[in-house]
């Protein structure tokens, strides 16, 4: 991930503010949990403390790499980083889409299509050449496969919960539905940086708006309980 010049470290800060917030949204739904018994409200919780974990890490080390001052080190920390935030937010959508899957009854005829969805990203972006950039003076590859990857899982996400949103008309479905949705459009905007880095900056900005709007519907349901 390269983003303009300025915005170095600040990315950085953002996933630290995104961590705090998605810690809150396991807690409350950790809360939320305890108070219904709603599964539903444990696969958040659960999906969350890993999201969280993953953007410390990844946070961290941004901020390892921009006092390491060495151009290859700082890449070697960003990749550590990148790559353990990715692992955490592969899990935590996979969970995700497990309980929606759980609750419909139709886990082998949901899963699939986001599986060969997901496989065919792969393979695809393989078979196409890499696009060439430049950071911190090194030549580098920039090859989307993760984003990519993300981006079909977080749309399935948001699709079904836009679909129960659409079917229930409740503001609470609506909030989940829009964090969904910014989510999903955090990693298009990654996945198009290469057009313009200001993309990567809009990126993280609708990232932590979903993460915002989530929090949000929490906080509403388990005061209201």
């Amino acid at each position: 991930m390269v983003g303009p010049r300025w915005f170095v470290g600040v990315d950085s800060l953002m996933e630290f503010v995104a961590f705090i917030i998605a810690l809150a949204i396991a807690y409350q739904a950790f809360k939320g949990y305890r108070l219904t018994k709603q599964r539903t409200f444990w696969y958040v919780y659960f999906s969350f403390a890993v999201l969280s974990a993953g953007l410390l890490i990844d946070s961290l080390a941004g901020f390892l790499a921009i006092l390491a001052r060495m151009p290859r080190g700082t890449l070697v920390l960003t990749q550590i980083g990148y790559g353990i935030y990715f692992l955490a937010q592969l899990l935590a959508y996979g969970l995700l889409i497990y309980a929606y899957a759980s609750q419909t009854k139709d886990l082998s005829g949901t899963s699939s299509p986001v599986l060969l969805a997901s496989m065919l990203a792969f393979a695809t972006l393989q078979a196409t050449p890499a696009l060439p950039i430049r950071l911190l003076g090194l030549q580098l590859e920039y090859h989307p496969i993760a984003e990519i990857v993300l981006l079909f899982l977080v749309t399935y996400i948001a699709v079904h919960t836009g679909m129960n949103y659409s079917a229930t008309k409740d503001r609470n479905a609506l909030l989940v539905f829009l964090a969904f949705f910014f989510l999903a459009l955090s990693h298009l905007f990654f996945i198009l940086m290469p057009i313009g880095t200001l993309l990567f900056v809009i990126g993280h900005v609708l990232q932590l708006s979903g993460f915002v709007a989530l929090l949000a519907m929490l906080l509403r349901v388990t005061t209201s309980k």
